[in-house]
C-alpha cells in the first residue's frame, strides 16, 4: 500500500465517481479502477457499493476513509515540518548596501540571533541595486537615500533610521574642542570620503551643492576602517555617521557636530514583494528593523 493509493482512494470516495476522480488525478479510468481493486484486495474487504454510474462508500469504506485521511494529514504535517526544519537549518540571505558602515554589526548581530543562517552583505552602486532586486539576484537592499519605489518591478521601500553626521578630525587638529563646525570652517581642509555613487557620498553631494561647498577630497574609499585610519594618521577629516562614532569611545573624542541644516540621511530597506522567497525571509525583516530601532535608542541615550 502506497500513500498514492490512499490519496487516489480518498478522492474517489469524495467524488463518488471513478471517471471524475481519474480525470482530476490525470490518470485513466482503468488505471484508477485497478488501484482501488488492488487496495481492496490487500486489506481484504470491499470499500464501495455500486449505485449505477456512481459509487458510494459502504460501512467498511467509511471507516477506512477516516483512517486514510488521518494518515494523509499526518504525512502532510511531516513534509511541512521537514521543509520548515530545512529552511531554518540553512539559509543564505543576500543584501546589497550602498554604505559599508553598518555591515559588520549587522552580520554579527544576525548570526547571534540566527546562527544557522548565512548573511551576505555586498557593497554595490545604487544603479545596480534596483536591478538586482528586480531580477532576484539580491533579497534586500539597505540604502541611503532610500531607493525609489517601483511598483512595476515589485520593489517597495521602508524607512529604517535617520542618521546624523559628525566630523571626525585627526588628533591635535585645530578644530578639536569646538562643539560644532560648518563648511566654512572646513573649506581649507583635506577631506576623506566614500566614492561617488556610495550612499553617504550621495547625501553629502546634495549638501555640497546646497551650500556651494567644494571640498578638497584627497582619498575615496568604501572601507570604513581605511577612512578612519587615514583620518587618524592626519591625512584629513571625514564626515561620518554619528551613531557609529558614538559606539567607538576611542574615536568619539575626535568628533564634533556638523553645523549645517538637516545634516542627516535616511536609511531604508528595499525588497521585491513579488519574490517567491520574501515570505520566508520575514524574520530578517523583523531583525533589521529591531537592529536600527536599537541603534536609534542607543544614540538618543548618548546625546
Amino acid at each position: 500500500m502506497e500513500l498514492r493509493d490512499l490519496n487516489y482512494f480518498c478522492l474517489t470516495a469524495e467524488l463518488e465517481h471513478v471517471s471524475k476522480a481519474a480525470e482530476r488525478l490525470g490518470v485513466s479510468q482503468p488505471f484508477l479502477t485497478k488501484i482501488i481493486g488492488q487496495l481492496e484486495e490487500e486489506i481484504g474487504i470491499n470499500l464501495f457499493d455500486n449505485l449505477g454510474r456512481k459509487i458510494k462508500l459502504n460501512q467498511n469504506g467509511e471507516a477506512f476513509y477516516t483512517y486514510a485521511k488521518k494518515v494523509l494529514g499526518e504525512m502532510d504535517n511531516l513534509y511541512a515540518g521537514i521543509d520548515n526544519l530545512l529552511d531554518k537549518q540553512e539559509r543564505t540571505i543576500t543584501i546589497l548596501a550602498d554604505t559599508e558602515g553598518y555591515n559588520t554589526d549587522i552580520v554579527l548581530e544576525y548570526k547571534k540571533a540566527y546562527p544557522k543562517n548565512n548573511l551576505s552583505i555586498i557593497v554595490a552602486l545604487r544603479k545596480d541595486i534596483a536591478e538586482a532586486l528586480a531580477t532576484g539576484a539580491a533579497d534586500f537592499a539597505i540604502t541611503t537615500p532610500p531607493l525609489a519605489i517601483v511598483p512595476s518591478k515589485g520593489i517597495v521601500t521602508e524607512p529604517l533610521y535617520v542618521e546624523y553626521g559628525c566630523v571626525l578630525l585627526p588628533p591635535n587638529h585645530r578644530l578639536l574642542g569646538r562643539k560644532s563646525v560648518n563648511f566654512d570652517d572646513l573649506k581649507d581642509e583635506q577631506m576623506i570620503t566614500s566614492p561617488i555613487g556610495a550612499g553617504v557620498r550621495t547625501n553629502l553631494e546634495e549638501k555640497f551643492q546646497e551650500y556651494n561647498f567644494h571640498p578638497q577630497i584627497v582619498c575615496e574609499s568604501n572601507n570604513m576602517g581605511l577612512i578612519i585610519r587615514s583620518v587618524m594618521s592626519g591625512m584629513g577629516y571625514s564626515i561620518m555617521p554619528r551613531s557609529l562614532m558614538n559606539k567607538k569611545p576611542e574615536l568619539k573624542q575626535y568628533c564634533v557636530d556638523l553645523d549645517i541644516r538637516d545634516a542627516s540621511g535616511q536609511i531604508a530597506l528595499s525588497y521585491n514583494q513579488s519574490s517567491d522567497s520574501i515570505k520566508r525571509l520575514a524574520d530578517f525583516m523583523v531583525f533589521i528593523k529591531e537592529f536600527f530601532k536599537k541603534l536609534d535608542v542607543d544614540t538618543s541615550e548618548q546625546q
